[in-house]
């Protein structure tokens, strides 16, 4: 069995989008015509819409946002929470590998969590004054 993937609709796309959905057509209609799914249409209007309900759709708007939404997924901060850090960082100063850290976290501080991959990309990207500790 394939797995479902899914492609994110591109600039012509959403200008085809816009024209029809203007002209009164339902999803179903222009998923037909632009061979994809009611329900890819269906997310992509709401997530690019106009904040506020106004009930048209721009193409050059939802681009932007789409654009925005994708730039700012890779500038996350790996380690969030400050308790997180001060575990992490004292820990690997004391010797102690991500994988080890990650394990141990949740057991001494139940709900707190964190894999050793965000470990390893929070010290290489955020602090890499730590990159020595790394075992």
């Amino acid at each position: 069995m394939k797995p479902k993937t899914y492609i994110h609709l591109s600039t012509d796309e959403r200008d085809i989008l816009a024209v029809l959905k203007s002209k009164g057509h339902s999803l179903r209609e222009i998923a037909e015509i632009l061979k994809r799914s009611p329900s890819t249409l269906s997310r992509e209007l709401k997530r690019n819409a106009p904040p506020v309900n106004t009930g048209y759709y721009l193409a050059h708007k939802a681009q932007e946002r789409a654009d925005r939404r994708k730039r700012e997924s890779y500038g996350r901060t790996r380690l969030k929470s400050d308790a997180i850090r001060r575990y992490v960082e004292e820990h690997l100063r004391l010797g102690w590998s991500p994988e080890l850290i990650a394990g141990r976290l949740s057991l001494e501080h139940p709900g707190l969590s964190i894999s050793y991959e965000a470990i390893y990309q929070w010290v290489y990207q955020e602090a890499p004054y730590l990159i020595t500790f790394l075992v």
